[in-house]
């Protein structure tokens, strides 16, 4: 008798065969068999599969090429990890800290989140309460995530391989170099982040509310998390307001909602370099050259219509 497999017609034999070794590099999948290969929505950077293996699905990851140029694996799985281990990322059931390939167990019954559910004040309590549980707690991350760090380094490698940025980059950097001088006096917090909660990394299965794909973990200020989901889910300035009054529990500060403002400015030139260095790593010009312009381009009007200055000003 046959066993027959069912995988995706898009997936290609080479990624089938990076799909079986890595179950294969897994002790935790002796003698078993696989059934099913499905593409999972999202991954800018890395290939994502829903694999059913002895009737259990699991989320698997295939990292992106030159990720570990610019990406801490062994801190991923570690702080990965401390997620899991509380209930608010999924459990890791094999992680390569050479590679960054990993294998979690897949959240059965649950719904990917997109920017359009974030528009209902129900998720955004949830995700205000996920931060405060994280954010909060006595656990520790092993590495830190400075988002000024991240764009010198992301810097450093575009003029190593001679790549020049976006025009105008230059009064961006000013205002980069205003807020390291801010940070200088006036260091925000450090408490364990995700610094990367898009909303296809919440899942909801109505039990759990969970925030996957730790990959850019670390040590970081709160604020930073918050502002990223602002962006991601394209929240207006009423609802950035209503998840901010979650999470704090109270009314809000002009300091507050300056740093909320700090943060999304860093936040897109983060990933406006970001873009740039994948076309330097080999990548498609085609899709990542407008998704980081769309990025500098927003973190341009922050400037240009003076909240970044009047933001910088109400925390020093």
């Amino acid at each position: 008798m046959h066993e027959q497999i069912m995988i995706e017609s898009s997936i290609s034999l080479e990624t089938i065969g990076r799909v079986f070794k890595l179950i294969s590099e897994s002790p935790y999948f002796v003698n078993s068999r696989v059934s099913q290969i499905e593409i999972l929505p999202g991954g800018i950077t890395n290939n994502n599969y829903k694999v059913t293996v002895d009737d259990v699905t699991y989320a698997l990851r295939l990292a992106g090429v030159g990720t570990m140029e610019y990406l801490n694996r062994p801190a991923e799985k570690h702080n990965a990890q401390v997620m899991a281990d509380i209930g608010i990322s999924a459990p890791i059931i094999f992680y390569d800290e050479t590679t960054g390939n990993q294998i979690c167990k897949y959240i059965d019954d649950s719904k990917t989140l997109q920017a359009v559910d974030f528009k209902a004040e129900k998720y955004l309590s949830m995700a205000a309460r996920v931060f405060r549980t994280y954010h909060d707690g006595d656990k520790e991350f092993i590495s830190e995530f400075s988002p000024l760090s991240e764009i010198e380094s992301y810097i450093k490698l575009l003029d190593e391989r001679n790549f020049e940025f976006y025009e105008g980059a230059e009064l961006m950097c000013e205002k980069i170099e205003a807020i390291r001088e801010l940070f200088k006096d006036n260091p925000p917090p450090k408490v364990p982040c995700h610094n990367d909660p898009l909303p296809v990394n919440w899942l909801d299965d109505k039990k759990n509310f969970y925030l996957i794909d730790w990959e850019y973990a670390g040590m970081d200020d709160p604020m930073f998390d918050l502002a990223a989901l602002a962006i991601e889910a394209e929240l207006t300035d009423a609802q950035e307001r209503f998840l901010l009054q979650q999470y704090f529990e109270k009314e809000l500060t002009e300091k507050q909602l300056g740093s909320l403002i700090i943060n999304k400015f860093l936040c897109d030139a983060i990933w406006a370099y970001w873009s740039i260095l994948q076309i330097a790593m080999g990548k498609s010009k085609e899709e990542y050259w407008p998704y980081g312009l769309n990025r500098f381009n927003r973190a341009y009007t922050l400037i240009h219509n003076g909240s970044l200055d009047r933001a910088i000003k109400a925390n020093q």
